[in-house]
This record gives C-alpha cells, structure tokens and sequence, in this order.
C-alpha cells in the first residue's frame, strides 16, 4: 500500500503557522499562576470545612438510624435490643437479645459499627443538653452507657449521645450533634448544635 505524502507546498504552509504562533510571556505565566493560587487559598479551606461538616453529619445520621432500627426490631421481635458505646473505641454494639439475659448468647444477632472520617463520641466542656444541663459524658443513659429497647419500643433510660469531628475537640461546638432517647415512648431524635437558642440545640 503506497503511502501518500504532503505536497511540499501543504507541508511548509503548516511549518509556517506553527512557527508564527507565539507562547506565553513569562510574566504571563507568573499572573495566571498567582490567580490559581489565590483561588485554591480561597477554596481549599471552605472545601475542607464543608468536607468535615458532611462527615460529621454523615457518622451522627448513622448512630441516629441505628437507634431507630434497634427500637423497631426490639419490637418487631418481641424482645429487648441492646445499644452498647464503647468511647475509647469510637464504637458501638447493637444487640438483639433474644431471650432478655442481657449476655451475648450463640445464635443472637450482634453487630459492632465503627465511628469513621474523624468523627468521635466526643463534646466540648461547657456544651448543655437538649434539656438545658451541663453535659458530663459523651454518652449517658441514666449513668449508663448501654441503652436497651422492649418490646413495647421502651427504653431503659433517657439519655444522649454527643459527637463531634476531631478537628472541632476543644475548638467549637458550632458543628456537635446529638442524638436523643426518651425512656417512656423510646423514641430517638436527632440535633443540631445553634448557639442561637436555648437550648442550643434543634
């Protein structure tokens, strides 16, 4: 197969544009690296906070539907449903206690979830609750840091679970949320930290 070749006269065309086409002056390229950069100063840390306000929206929705979760198979199952938190691990144990003994015995479903994205059981000293009382714990139910569904959707004791992102401990508490149980219906709600009402929650 014969290949074809430009006509010389095409080719030195092409030679000449190419060559005619000028570059970008060096301070050219210094005034379009400046503007990139003053963009990235700007959007780099705005996208890092919103980065960290989805992870720790994320990590508390996930605690929040598992309560929920527990509270329906406790009733559903017609037996009581165990949530233990473990603050040094940054875990949490649900538990379907099938016969109400309150161990984990063969054959009952147990599942063990991890907080992740730098998101912790955590809260900043001086933070009130949903009732307007000085939090002592990150998790507390009754003093306890196991909370159990019956099987009338019942729980063991009011309580909350506080969480922040790690970069907020000791900082803010601009982005802390809380999940909340009440013993008698069981029911499990979900806050906001808004240091602009009282309580600073909604």
């Amino acid at each position: 197969m014969a290949i074809e070749m430009l006509p010389v006269k095409i080719f030195n065309g092409w030679k000449r544009f190419l060559e005619s086409q000028e570059g970008f002056t060096l301070v050219e390229m210094i005034t379009v690296v400046a503007i990139m950069g003053i963009i990235l100063a700007i959007a780099v840390p705005n996208f890092s906070k919103w980065k960290e306000k989805h992870q720790i929206n994320g990590q508390a929705q996930k605690v929040y539907f598992d309560l929920v979760l527990a509270r329906t198979v406790a009733v559903k199952n017609n037996n009581d449903v165990r949530v233990t938190f473990n603050l040094n691990a940054d875990t949490y144990q649900v538990h379907d206690d099938t016969n109400g003994d309150g161990l984990e015995d063969s054959g009952e479903a147990l599942k063990t979830i991890n907080l992740e994205e730098n998101v912790q059981f955590a809260y900043n000293t001086g933070i009130l609750d949903i009732d307007s009382n000085t939090v002592t714990s990150a998790v507390s139910f009754g003093g306890s840091q196991t909370v159990t569904f019956d099987s009338r959707g019942q729980a063991s004791a009011s309580g909350s679970v506080f969480m922040l992102h790690s970069s907020d401990i000791g900082t803010t508490s601009s982005r802390a949320r809380s999940i909340s149980v009440l013993q008698a219906t069981g029911a499990v709600d979900y806050w906001s930290y808004d240091a602009t009402v009282t309580p600073p929650w909604k």
